[in-house]
């Protein structure tokens, strides 16, 4: 069982996806820097630091450090899962930094846009689109209908504000788990700890469903719930081989930081939504476009 836990809200964020043969190339950054980094690498290889841009505290400017160039380029600038492209074993080791000014105005899909401008030129870079074979699951509903409850919140409800020490303090239910204050706005919480995880939401669509799941899966989930509108839920799962999502925060009562979960047993996923959720994951085989790297530099062009 969970003892103490608190969480701190995070956004959730729709996935978005770009067609690499449809990068407008009119959308540059004037003022761009991409180097090599010499910044000391943090707990996770390649996984840097990146703060600034659209949607930001400092929307004017885009800062990274220490990032590996598939993540700058797959994660950053694209928005991909992991199954949707094939790149060099070197763009995950070597890590570069790069501070780009962003013009007034541009939107969070321009800047990504423009990043991807960026790099390509940078780092010369090659690619073509291929349709792949893959393991894939359909979403459905199982026998008896979803244990889901639709979401009721009020959009313009304020969030829950957070409690001492700076993070989000929730009551706990029957089980322990945390559950979302009644009259909170949307909100979207989770912990991730000893590869067990917990999500709660009291405004969750299928397609952000279906895009959590394939990031957690690796692989491509389908909706097919026919499911509309927003759900409330919460989800709790042994999430083996995945690392905690840096975006939640699991913190003990007692002192500020990081405090793993204590959870007796977690199902698995699978088993989690359909006993949880009254979902099921249907496998099977299908194509999905994968834009394949052809050619890039290790070194990028001078600034």
């Amino acid at each position: 069982m969970l003892r103490t836990m608190r969480l701190a809200a995070c956004l959730s964020v729709v996935s978005f996806w770009v067609n690499a043969q449809s990068v407008d190339a009119r959308l540059t950054f004037e003022v761009a820097s991409v180097k090599p980094s010499e910044a000391p690498e943090g707990p996770i290889p390649g996984f840097g630091r990146a703060i600034g841009g659209p949607g930001s505290n400092s929307p004017g400017q885009f800062t990274s450090t220490g990032m590996s160039l598939r993540r700058l380029l797959f994660q950053i600038a694209y928005n991909f899962k992991d199954y949707q492209y094939a790149a060099p074993a070197w763009m995950d080791k070597e890590r570069y930094d790069v501070v780009a000014k962003v013009p007034p105005g541009i939107t969070r899909d321009q800047f990504r846009v423009m990043l991807q401008n960026l790099l390509i030129d940078r780092f010369k870079i090659t690619s073509h689109h291929e349709q792949r074979e893959v393991t894939m699951y359909d979403l459905v509903v199982v026998k008896g209908g979803p244990k889901m409850k639709p979401s009721t919140v009020d959009p313009k409800a304020a969030l829950a504000g957070p409690g001492p020490g700076g993070s989000l303090h929730l009551e706990r239910d029957a089980d322990g788990f945390p559950a979302i204050p009644a009259g909170s706005g949307p909100m979207t919480l989770g912990t991730a700890a000893n590869r067990q995880s917990v999500l709660v939401t009291n405004k969750y669509s299928m397609e952000q469903l279906v895009d959590q799941l394939s990031r957690n899966l690796n692989q491509p989930v389908i909706d097919k719930t026919e499911l509309k509108g927003d759900w409330a839920f919460l989800l709790h799962y042994a999430a083996a081989g995945s690392a905690p999502n840096r975006n939640w925060t699991a913190a003990s009562s007692d002192a500020p930081g990081v405090s793993p979960l204590d959870i007796d047993v977690a199902p698995t996923l699978f088993a989690a939504l359909q006993s949880q959720l009254g979902l099921k994951l249907e496998q099977r085989k299908g194509p999905v476009d994968v834009l394949v790297i052809d050619h890039a530099e290790k070194t990028p062009i001078e600034n």
